[in-house]
């Protein structure tokens, strides 16, 4: 496919000034080595380069810069963009050796991590190789439920699809402009077409700057100081440095007739800037916000000089044969580097620096011998070079076999056993349990016992004075850790350890939970919407995962629960922090729901729970006690209206690597013995007890001794996975330990 592009004088050039023949620009590939070092060296963990991911923005200018050229090139040459041509180009140049990759790694993943891991790598491979995987891990930054998936091993790869999106767009968009400007000059010379001038550079440079440059810088600034985790992987906020590139490109002309001292020191300032950044922004700096701008406009300012002063500052250092010959290998490094790192995790655990930087050292053999047996080949090809159809064919299917690799793991790690099925076993007042239909696996009686409360004749039936929602629940002794493996709940281990995140309350799939940054109050109702007892559930998801229990406690009491949530989020008048940073969202989110809860909405008890335990404090550090204080504060607020609280513990912390359903997934038969650990108070815990004791009218449940045992936590319990992301428990779970939590919460909560 050919595309014209106007005017019809394809032999005018679009600038004067332009270099009379091009150029191998060793400054560039040496830019690409500084690059490519920088991100490697950041990825091995050493934390002095806290900026070196300031690399990929480098890499985005010169891409930018050397296809726009190729470009131009084309267009001054042939008056026209073969489009088949040039995606033929960057298919031959970039899908094979990324294909390799992805194929590789989907072995290491199948041989080196959990059968939990192998659906999220595999959808990652899967976007990794559609190159859309930016937009799958922008999604995930702000996801919850995703705080136990690790690194993926083609993390790397967002930067590679952001690139790939850009070579898509890019040629429609000179086209597009070059058609734009051609047409208004059609218009403005009554010679007509055949008569009007090329559109020069500088109007082609101006319509970047309006269309894409601009825009893309303001959405950057905007959208990073909004939702950063987001902003970081997205498109939109990266084609700015991209469209730097191409206006150094556009602007060859004017550059390269620059006096060699200026050149040099631009060259040498550009330098400094890249460099500089790499050590002094962190990664708590907003990216790519304003702070991006310096690392961008560096590498522009090395690409100018280097116009003017080939062979002298910057550019005879860039252009030294290490550094280039590294830049030419760039690619590959970047592809091998960051999955062997994430294959030496999977196998022998946490890296040291040591390792590190080893591991990212050996990955120059990978690396040389891609680029030796598999890029050069297929890109120097000449049945490649004649054809570019064929070029194009080659990728393409370089792609789909690492498709293929993607999907058949993420099939694979999909395939869960059935479900077990209820036994019919519910909890007993000894604390060992008692047989029962599936219906009572919540309210441990026996309907058959005619001395129950709740039997055919008992005093609380139906048919009694009171009927069953009135009889307050019996005290029950927490289990031992002995009666685990007895008398399971369920026939097998339920949820399958496969799809242990999945098991999440209901709450999700209503998006009643307000994520990390979202300002919004979102209030959903459970239980009896004709209750007249109301209870308000508020905090974090510590507080969530215990849904599933109090919508059965409710169902059964006749409570209308109303459900305020926000990730990470304590309701407390207290400022927590996230990522080391103040989270002001948190702030004012349970500002507003205490608005809510003191005026329209007032409850006759809240329930709540949090993961913090510590909060800025008055001389601007953090501790325990600001924590304790902003509780204490919001419930005293509620205690005015009479509103009491109920605080329940935070649950313990789990094993890690593996994570409990990982351990249960890959040795079920062993899971009692090597699936345990020793159980904590849970990291919140202690500051909600500690104001509980300082509020007359609040409460506190400590709910640990029923989740672990005698102090010892298990990943299954009798039959029941109890732990999924972080150190919140399943859903079934939850429910499981619905009747221990009525016994425990009902006569608080209907003590008037």
């Amino acid at each position: 496919m050919s595309v014209a592009t106007p005017p019809s004088r394809p032999t005018r050039p679009l600038a004067q000034g332009e270099p009379r023949r091009a150029r191998f620009r060793t400054d560039v590939e040496g830019l690409r080595a500084i690059a490519v070092l920088l991100v490697m060296i950041y990825h091995a963990g050493v934390s002095e380069l806290s900026g070196g991911f300031i690399g990929v923005d480098v890499f985005f200018v010169v891409s930018g810069f050397v296809i726009t050229t190729q470009l131009l090139r084309e267009i001054e040459s042939t008056g026209r963009v073969n489009l088949i041509d040039f995606y033929g180009r960057r298919a031959k140049r970039l899908l094979p050796a990324a294909g390799l990759v992805l194929v590789v790694t989907t072995v290491a993943a199948w041989l080196l991590t959990s059968r939990v891991q192998w659906q999220v790598i595999g959808q990652d491979i899967l976007a990794a190789a559609a190159y859309v995987v930016n937009w799958q891990f922008a999604a995930r930054s702000v996801d919850y439920l995703a705080e136990d998936v690790g690194p993926s091993p083609v993390l790397h790869f967002w930067s590679l699809a952001v690139e790939e999106q850009f070579y898509i767009i890019w040629p429609l968009v000179i086209i597009g402009l070059l058609w734009f400007l051609g047409r208004g000059a059609r218009r403005a010379d009554p010679a007509g077409a055949s008569a009007a001038p090329v559109p020069q550079r500088r109007h082609l440079a101006a319509g970047l700057l309006a269309v894409i440059v601009v825009p893309s810088l303001v959405f950057a600034i905007t959208y990073t100081w909004w939702r950063p985790s987001e902003a970081f992987f997205i498109t939109p906020t990266r084609l700015w440095e991209l469209g730097a590139g191409a206006l150094v490109a556009l602007a060859a002309g004017v550059l390269s007739s620059w006096r060699r001292r200026t050149g040099a020191l631009l060259a040498w300032a550009g330098l400094l800037l890249v460099l500089g950044s790499a050590f002094l922004v962190t990664s708590s700096t907003p990216w790519p916000g304003i702070a991006a701008m310096v690392p961008v406009a560096g590498t522009a300012l090395v690409i100018v000089g280097g116009f003017s002063s080939p062979d002298a500052g910057p550019a005879r250092l860039l252009g030294l044969r290490p550094l280039v010959w590294v830049g030419g290998l760039s690619y590959s490094l970047y592809l091998w580097h960051w999955p062997l790192l994430r294959f030496w995790e999977w196998r022998f655990g946490e890296l040291s620096l040591t390792e590190g930087l080893i591991i990212v050292a050996a990955s120059f053999l990978p690396a040389w011998l891609s680029y030796r047996f598999v890029e050069s080949p297929i890109r120097h090809a000449r049945s490649l070079r004649e054809s570019s159809r064929y070029a194009l064919s080659v990728g393409l299917n370089f792609t789909a076999v690492s498709l293929i690799a993607g999907l058949v793991l993420m099939q694979v790690g999909s395939i869960a056993t059935a479900g077990g099925q209820p036994t019919g076993v519910n909890w007993s007042t000894s604390g060992n349990p008692s047989s029962g239909s599936d219906e009572d696996l919540r309210t441990g009686e026996d309907p058959d016992d005619p001395d129950s409360p709740d039997g055919p004749d008992g005093p609380d039936s139906p048919d009694g004075p009171g009927g069953p929602d009135e009889e307050t629940p019996q005290p029950l002794e927490p289990p031992t850790l002995a009666s685990a493996q007895d008398e399971p709940f369920f026939d097998a281990v339920t949820p399958d350890p496969l799809l242990a995140t999945e098991d999440v309350p209901a709450y999700y799939d209503l998006e009643c939970d307000t994520t990390v940054a979202g300002p919004e109050v979102r209030m959903c109702e459970f239980g009896d919407p004709d209750g007249e007892l109301v209870v308000a559930v508020v905090g974090d998801s510590k507080v969530g995962q215990w849904m599933p229990a109090l919508e059965s406690i409710a169902a059964d009491r006749g409570w209308l629960i109303r459900f305020y949530s926000k990730s990470a989020c304590p309701f407390s008048s207290a400022t927590t922090l996230i990522d080391d940073e103040p989270n002001t969202s948190c702030v004012n989110w349970s500002q507003q729901v205490l608005e809510r809860l003191t005026g329209p909405e007032v409850p006759d008890v809240v329930i709540t729970s949090a993961l913090r335990n510590k909060a800025q404090d008055p001389a601007g550090g953090t501790t325990q006690a600001a924590l304790v204080e902003g509780f204490v504060d919001y419930w005293s607020q509620l205690a005015e209206q009479g509103t009491s609280v109920v605080a329940l513990s935070d649950t313990p912390q789990p094993m890690e690597d593996p994570t409990p359903y990982e351990c249960a997934a890959d040795r079920p038969d062993e899971v009692a013995q090597a699936c345990t650990w020793p159980s904590d108070d849970g990291i919140g815990s202690e500051p909600l007890a500690a104001a509980a004791e300082q509020v007359e009218t609040a409460s506190y449940i400590d709910m640990n001794r029923w989740v672990c045992p005698e102090g010892t936590c298990v990943a299954v319990y009798r039959n029941v996975l109890t732990y999924r992301q972080g150190s919140h428990i399943t859903a079934t779970f939850a429910e499981v330990l619905a009747e221990p939590l009525a016994v425990e919460l009902v006569p608080l909560v209907e003590q008037d």
